[in-house]
């Protein structure tokens, strides 16, 4: 019973933080919520709108929103996916697993606690850290060659990495090799079957794998001096512990580090530096009644970031069809009654374009399917991605396109917007009309 209720406190604490404390970092949430609410609509990825990763976790999160679709469900459902991740740091770590967690709650500068919001790197993290248990467990080859490949059809680019630690400590062992090999093969069938039926292969291809090619080389992170000093902090520990100890779990968690390929910034160094905390706190050692200190510096953790959510500038919590409790200033209220209102005023289809993750938002919030338009970020749209979104753009006639326009100069502020592109319809179209920084144009 005691364990039980420790499990409920474990997660209500973790859906009240992802609810209230850390809804400030709006980010990718949106958009991760958004491919699985697509999925939930009856759309086909890749075929109805662009994504750049295998869907597993697309999939996982979308089967709750089948219950309810909506926003709260896909944040329960990552605070059960969390609850399961104490549950699997406590078997490894012991009443250590207090100090981790009050370390990630620090937030600022590291912001690890955006590592656990829901989506495909947090699940990919909760993977890894699954397939270290597995591997001190000396655990099933079959299953642990599963894991690896729901890794691959998680985040292909990352998980297929997952396939290197065998190698390298069991190369001689053949047939513990081909019992892993099985195993992953059993996930990426299926996923492969799923591409064939739906007749998506080929844009999966050019989506996934082709257009890493323009992923790579037009986006780029935001690095601090701070954010490399983090790095190479980490990477001496990892060094020193490695050649101390040569254990394939050291080798799991170092491949962390691959989460900063292609964008090195805060959000993606922060699996590397949880990782590093991981395997530092595991190698310290203190007094167990120590950990009720750490409880209560995480509460008091909580506490603050609340305090701070509810005294930010202007910002407070408004509710929205399918997205209640959404974060926002009075101006981005404002804006988005504007476009919400020339919507459904308009006697004319509108799309809505580069207004970054906010697209998904209004889909949303207006129950509407997700397009190609409404993620027109650099290297989402496959190899020569430009010239295929001019071609889509071309493809559309008496039509107002409404943009978030964002000069060459001011694109600094967000490395993924797409200027090109808003330069194609402003030439292209005519300007209707301006609202703040919001230009509706008219494509005949």
């Amino acid at each position: 019973m005691k364990k039980f209720i420790k499990i409920c406190l474990i997660f209500c604490i973790s859906l009240y933080c992802l609810l209230i404390p850390y809804n400030v970092f709006f980010g990718d949430n949106i958009v991760l919520y958004g491919f699985s609410y697509a999925v939930r609509l009856g759309e086909i990825p890749y075929r109805d709108f662009n994504i750049v990763l295998p869907l597993f976790s697309v999939f996982l999160y979308s089967l709750p929103l089948y219950l309810c679709n909506s926003v709260i469900t896909f944040f329960i459902t990552q605070a059960v996916l969390l609850t399961l991740l104490f549950y699997l740091l406590e078997k490894q770590l012991s009443y250590k697993v207090y100090l981790f967690f009050f370390f990630v709650l620090l937030g600022y500068p590291l912001l690890l606690i955006t590592g656990l919001f829901p989506g495909y790197n947090y699940l990919l993290f909760f993977f890894l850290l699954y397939l270290v248990y597995l591997e001190e467990k000396n655990a099933n080859d079959y299953l642990i060659g599963f894991i690896i490949g729901l890794s691959i059809i998680t985040k292909h680019t990352i998980g297929v990495f997952f396939l290197l630690p065998s190698f390298l400590y069991y190369y001689k062992d053949l047939k513990k090799i081909g019992k892993r090999i099985i195993g992953v093969a059993i996930p990426c069938v299926i996923f492969l079957f799923y591409l064939l039926v739906t007749k998506t292969f080929t844009q999966f291809l050019d989506l996934c794998v082709f257009g890493l090619l323009d992923f790579g080389s037009k986006n780029h992170g935001q690095v601090s001096i701070f954010s490399i000093f983090i790095l190479f902090l980490c990477l001496f520990y990892f060094l020193y512990i490695f050649y101390k100890e040569r254990k394939i779990s050291i080798v799991y968690l170092f491949l962390t580090i691959l989460f900063v390929i292609p964008i090195f910034d805060a959000y993606h160094l922060s699996y590397f530096i949880m990782a590093t905390a991981l395997l530092f706190i595991s190698h310290i050692s203190f007094r167990k009644n120590y950990k009720y200190v750490f409880i209560i510096l995480s509460l008091v953790m909580i506490g603050i970031w609340t305090f701070i959510t509810f005294h930010f500038k202007d910002y407070q919590f408004f509710s929205y069809p399918r997205y209640p409790l959404r974060y926002m200033s009075q101006s981005m209220r404002k804006e988005y009654s504007y476009i919400d209102q020339f919507q459904k005023n308009s006697d004319k289809e509108t799309i809505l374009f580069l207004l970054g993750t906010e697209n998904y938002f209004y889909k949303i919030t207006n129950h509407q399917k997700i397009t190609y338009f409404d993620l027109p970020n650099y290297g989402n749209y496959g190899y020569d991605g430009f010239s295929k979104m001019k071609k889509r753009i071309d493809q559309q006639h008496d039509v107002y396109f409404i943009i978030f326009y964002m000069d060459k100069k001011r694109k600094e502020y967000n490395q993924q917007y797409y200027v090109e592109l808003a330069d194609y319809i402003k030439k292209k179209g005519s300007l209707v009309e301006k609202e703040n920084n919001y230009m509706v144009y008219y494509v005949e």
